[in-house]
């Protein structure tokens, strides 16, 4: 398996993360013991830090805060069923709102925003597309960080199967092609935009 470096297992275990680096890295941490307990390692110092202070009462107004959330019904979780989401990603994710289903230029694709920091430039997003396709190439202009959720596929860097997590820099060019079989899911934060070869890229431009 593919993992995230441990420099962003300390930041996740620190609450350093934005939401949607945070979301990815909690559906790889579903699939993955070995981070699971990476995280628990160096979240274990704080534990022991807090539990040294001094003990002292919670306000009135936390537990009254509390008793009304309970009290309250659930928001509905906007994120079908189908999609192969893990309870921990999905609970980091603002309730509310409807998931809108984007069908770019290729047969059988879908996509869909779940997040969106408009103040860093960061989107949160989630793909489908059948087994036995080629997503057209293109070129990254800020990180994205990427983990599949079923499924799997193929580009430059190798094979990348359900759990893995991928780490795609600035200036990055790949053209992933789904693994023959099963439908391929993946889960990704992106900075910034991609630009596409060939006329796709064109026509991005063209509509730029």
């Amino acid at each position: 398996m593919m993992h995230p470096p441990s420099e962003t297992l300390l930041a996740h275990a620190s609450g350093h993360l934005d939401r949607a680096l945070r979301v990815v890295l909690e559906a790889h941490l579903d699939h993955c013991a070995a981070c699971r307990a990476e995280v628990a390692a160096v979240s274990a110092p704080g534990g022991w830090a807090l539990g040294a202070l001094p003990r002292l009462p919670a306000p009135d107004a936390l537990w009254t805060k509390l008793a009304a959330r309970l009290d309250s019904a659930p928001a509905a979780d906007p994120i079908p069923a189908s999609v192969p989401l893990p309870l921990a990603a999905r609970r980091e994710l603002v309730p509310g709102g409807r998931v809108r289903w984007w069908r770019p230029l290729l047969r059988g694709a879908r996509l869909a925003v779940l997040d969106r920091d408009d103040e860093r430039g960061v989107a949160l997003a989630v793909a489908h597309m059948p087994g036995g396709r080629v997503f057209p190439r293109h070129r990254h202009l800020g990180f994205e960080h990427a983990v599949v959720l079923a499924g799997g596929y193929e580009d430059e860097r190798g094979a990348f199967v359900a759990g893995d997590f991928a780490i795609y820099e600035p200036g990055s060019e790949h053209g992933p092609h789904t693994l023959d079989g099963d439908d391929c899911w993946i889960l990704f934060r992106l900075e910034g935009r991609v630009r596409f070869r060939g006329w796709r890229g064109a026509l991005q431009r063209l509509i730029a």
